[in-house]
């Protein structure tokens, strides 16, 4: 049964929404928003992509499950199975979300420890706490979900885990990284294995300038371990050395114009002057007409 939801200004310009939907070429922004109708009191929806595609998108010709592994590939979205059926949660539910007193509990299997969490993916840790008192918050409850819990737990078989192996490199670079239990391992290794060698030791370099912008503003949320890698935001945080600026190669210039031209925005105190500007450093040869135009100067990734 489809429900009453909010939607806040901010999600017209959430930016990796409008990303993922970019690099997709799927209507992720309209499904997301139209599958919290979907959800329960919780967050929690059961994963019928069928179903979901007819009560979301019925004039599109789109295939709903893309949609939804697109969702959970990039963190909105988070896929768990309970006994033999598949259910999804969105992380943030609670932080955006604010439920009738009047709506009914969760009668969806929550996401714990107990269940077949294999195909679980997001980029934050799910919160747990709720955004308001109702029904299904009392003892009553609270001893169908334990129930519940512990008759999957007596069913379901433990996965066994895949173990994967990562280079000594990049280890350091996770050890090092403020990283937490919901931030993908597997996707910030992916965007790392896309830097070169100098690159790489960039990004490992800038680690402790970023820790101390946290440090210093804890209002700050930290960026997941891809982005920070995919991004080039790594670069924000090293030293603005302007002998180091007359020695970049033109590889490393390519991906700065490119970082530039879909970003409209240019790393100033690192790279030096952007395209247009007096001073700029980057070779004539590389530059198109549009480059610089209307593009941001950014100090630091936040």
């Amino acid at each position: 049964m489809a429900r009453i939801r909010t939607i806040k200004p901010e999600f017209f310009t959430h930016e990796d929404l409008f990303e993922a939907e970019h690099q997709s070429g799927l209507p992720l922004r309209l499904a997301f928003a139209g599958l919290w109708t979907q959800c329960d009191r919780e967050g929690r929806f059961a994963w019928r992509p069928r179903q979901l595609k007819v009560a979301i998108l019925p004039y599109d010709e789109v295939d709903f499950s893309r949609v939804l592994d697109a969702l959970v590939t990039r963190g909105f979205v988070v896929k768990y199975t309970s006994g033999n059926r598949d259910f999804g949660l969105v992380p943030s539910w609670h932080r955006h979300q604010v439920i009738n007193n009047r709506e009914k509990a969760s009668d969806l299997p929550p996401l714990t420890e107990n269940i077949d969490q294999s195909d679980a993916s997001s980029t934050r840790e799910p919160r747990v706490e709720h955004a308001c008192s109702g029904e299904g918050k009392g003892k009553e409850g609270k001893g169908r979900e334990d129930s519940l819990s512990e008759t999957i737990s007596d069913q379901t078989p433990k996965p066994k885990k895949k173990v994967i192996s990562y280079p000594v490199e990049f280890e350091a670079f996770w050890k090092a990284y403020p990283t937490h239990k919901g931030m993908g391992k597997k996707e910030a290794y992916d965007a790392w294995m896309k830097l070169d060698l100098e690159e790489r030791a960039a990004c490992l370099k800038a680690i402790p300038e970023y820790m101390a912008l946290l440090k210093e503003k804890p209002t700050l949320e930290v960026q997941h371990a891809c982005r920070f890698i995919s991004k080039r935001r790594f670069e924000s945080f090293a030293p603005a050395d302007p002998q180091t600026l007359q020695m970049v190669g033109e590889d490393h210039w390519r991906k700065r114009l490119q970082y530039g031209r879909r970003e409209h925005a240019w790393m100033t105190p690192q790279w030096g002057p952007a395209p247009g500007r007096p001073g700029c450093k980057v070779p004539a040869n590389l530059l198109e007409p549009n480059d610089g135009a209307n593009w941001r100067e950014r100090e630091l990734a936040a």
